[in-house]
């Protein structure tokens, strides 16, 4: 596999998990974190035109808003201007919190950072160092194998289940 990766990612939570999961021992393919929503926006040409030929392409988003279309157009465009992209997606379902309890012994992620909302453990869970984030995912039993598992829901079904390319498990 070529060593050029980008994750675009749908904000600094997934920035956050992705960055924990990077660290040594990598679970992940290492490359640069971009956040941004491609479930609600396109891809700018102008940065799709910057991605060097082969580049693998990491696509993390939510499934809980049934909402597609700028998805294929960023798929659309993304194999139009990029020459011998690889696509890989890691869609949350429903969003990153399930995804996490999925994964982890916890029954809300509130459980993991000992927030008192979900409100405050996005904001807790995005301040940690990463470091710490990664061993509070490891001290919750993250089971790395199931993350990014889950069939999505119909709407997304045109998304390939092809994130298991991505991970050094």
């Amino acid at each position: 596999m070529n060593n050029k990766c980008i994750y675009y990612v749908e904000g600094p939570c997934e920035q956050q998990l992705i960055a924990a999961l990077k660290e040594a021992p990598e679970r992940l393919i290492p490359g640069k974190i971009k956040v941004f929503n491609v479930v609600q926006n396109l891809i700018p040409k102008s940065q799709m035109l910057s991605i060097q030929a082969g580049t693998t392409v990491v696509l993390v988003f939510d499934t809980d808003v049934p909402q597609t279309s700028n998805l294929k157009k960023n798929l659309e465009l993304l194999t139009r201007y990029c020459g011998k992209l690889k696509i890989i997606f890691l869609p949350q379902v429903l969003n990153l919190e399930d995804e996490l309890v999925r994964c982890t012994d916890v029954r809300t992620t509130m459980e993991l950072t000992k927030s008192g909302s979900v409100k405050n453990f996005k904001t807790d869970f995005c301040k940690m160092k990463i470091k710490d984030c990664r061993s509070m995912l490891e001290r919750h039993k993250l089971d790395y194998a199931r993350l990014w598992m889950t069939k999505a829901p119909e709407a997304f079904s045109f998304v390939e289940n092809n994130s298991s390319q991505i991970k050094t498990l």
